[in-house]
């Protein structure tokens, strides 16, 4: 028999958790799911102090994290299941992926999009199919996914992508999907393992800047003065950035050197930064790539994170250049 730990940081949109005038125990709801009796056994860690949504902190995700492995290492769970919030899902699952990379047991993340008085509340599907997905040899080594809308995703790429439509969880390659309560794998991610990560500090402050149309760059006149420890510039395009922007990081570039690191993606989302495209221009993304960190596979908020954590584990500048170079295709040209 399987053991599933349950670990709730809070969030009404799984079913049975905010009935009109009663509060339903989650413990209670999921042991009536009587299609895991004889095959599941249940533990559950209730830990709404952490937050799990619009409110989730850095510190948040390191204190889930420390849960989960909690949860493998120390009381010998087979698999575990994240109950949050939709708003930061795909920044809180990335950083669980993160943090507790020497878990091989399935971790998966879920949640709902509509609470759970809404009518057609997919709070219930999703945490059935987040629990099978748990209990599942098949996810076994393959990091921290998120199942919604039966769509099995890996944490390294899912985004949300809609405020309130069901579907609004998706990446570029889904991994599988959990049909009638059996996990089927389509896809197996590139795992990228940094032993390096290893929090040490508290949370360090990180700026993520989206460029825009007639964007002027001021706000890269004051990163000194903000204390900012490092910088992600989501660009256009295929990280084309604008001349009043591109003269400013290369002024901080210049003056700080790996001290400040600074990392440029795509504000797109998906895909990755072109290579050699545009040629090698001064501000070109092939300039960039030989001058800066790029994000490469990853979504400029997940690169966020990624440089984040690693600031917290007081990396040195070449293993922070290592881990970007583990998301780029690119990185022999």
């Amino acid at each position: 028999m399987k053991h599933v730990r349950i670990l709730w940081l809070g969030g009404a949109t799984i079913a049975g958790t905010d009935v009109p005038g009663k509060r339903v125990d989650l413990s209670d709801y999921i042991r009536s799911m009587h299609e895991f009796d004889g095959r599941i056994k249940f533990s559950f860690a209730n830990r709404t102090d952490i937050a799990a949504g619009y409110m989730m902190q850095i510190s948040d995700i390191v204190e889930a994290s420390a849960e989960i492995r909690r949860a493998v290492h120390e009381d010998g769970a087979d698999g575990v299941v994240v109950i949050m919030g939709t708003d930061c899902m795909e920044e809180g699952a990335f950083g669980f992926d993160l943090l507790a990379q020497d878990v091989e047991a399935p971790v998966v993340v879920t949640g709902g999009m509509r609470v759970a008085t809404a009518r057609g509340a997919d709070g219930p599907g999703n945490l059935y199919d987040a629990i099978n997905a748990a209990a599942s040899d098949e996810l076994r080594g393959m990091g921290v996914t998120v199942v919604l809308n039966n769509w099995i995703h890996s944490a390294q790429y899912v985004q949300k992508t809609h405020p309130s439509n069901n579907a609004a969880f998706t990446s570029e390659f889904p991994l599988g999907m959990v049909i009638e309560g059996d996990v089927s794998i389509r896809n197996r991610p590139v795992r990228r393992f940094m032993p390096w990560i290893q929090v040490k500090t508290p949370p360090k402050n990180v700026l993520l800047q989206y460029c825009y149309l007639g964007i002027d760059g001021k706000v890269f006149d004051h990163v000194e003065e903000d204390g900012y420890d490092g910088l992600v510039v989501a660009g256009t395009g295929g990280c084309d950035v604008a001349v009043p922007v591109f003269d400013r990081l290369e002024k901080l570039r210049r003056k700080h050197g790996a001290s400040l690191p600074i990392v440029i993606g795509t504000r797109i989302g998906r895909g990755e930064p072109l290579a050699s495209t545009y040629g090698d221009f001064v501000g070109s993304p092939s300039y960039i790539r030989k001058n800066y960190l790029v994000t490469g596979q990853l979504d400029c908020l997940k690169a966020r994170l990624l440089l984040t954590f690693l600031l917290m584990s007081e990396c040195s500048p070449q293993q922070i250049r290592d881990s970007f170079q583990l998301f780029d295709r690119s990185i022999s040209k």
